[in-house]
């Protein structure tokens, strides 16, 4: 069995402000619409993500977290960005402090069903890139940047 590595590390540290290291997906479907998940804990819509563990590259994170909480198998193409800062900065609804470094990855859906797993997405959707939902505050810089065009990655 695997440990929960941020569960094992809270177990000492309690709430105090914890690096966490993310990975997320930007997803769009044949139409050009971006896939977001509304957020069970705060109701804001991002693209899926997770928290690397133990053991796991990004890529393998990615890869995870998308199944798990989409139901799709992507192949990851390409990094997007590496993103923190003060909009990274967390309090999950249960007082938890995490400071998030995300990395943001290109991804092409290579096959599954498109399901919300209900703990951590009540809802999924494709959007246009004019008209998305409440957006999580930390996920509109890494859209836009995604929504660009730019080859080259960006990080701040």
């Amino acid at each position: 069995m695997t440990v929960n590595y941020v569960r094992w590390l809270r177990s000492y540290v309690g709430h105090q402000r914890l690096l966490q290291f993310s990975a997320s997906a930007f997803i769009r479907n044949d139409q050009g619409r971006v896939l977001l998940g509304r957020r069970t804990d705060v109701m804001l819509w991002a693209p899926p993500s997770g928290v690397v563990q133990l053991g796991e590259t990004p890529k393998q994170t990615l890869i995870r977290e998308v199944l798990e909480e989409t139901g799709l198998h992507v192949e990851v193409e390409r990094l997007i960005g590496l993103y923190s800062g003060a909009d990274f900065e967390w309090t999950y609804p249960n007082g938890d402090q995490a400071q998030i470094i995300s990395a943001f990855f290109a991804c092409r859906i290579t096959g599954g069903l498109l399901v919300a797993d209900r703990q951590e997405f009540t809802d999924l959707g494709y959007f246009a890139p004019d008209s998305f939902p409440p957006l999580m505050p930390r996920c509109v810089r890494m859209l836009n940047d995604a929504l660009s065009g730019r080859v080259e990655a960006m990080s701040d």
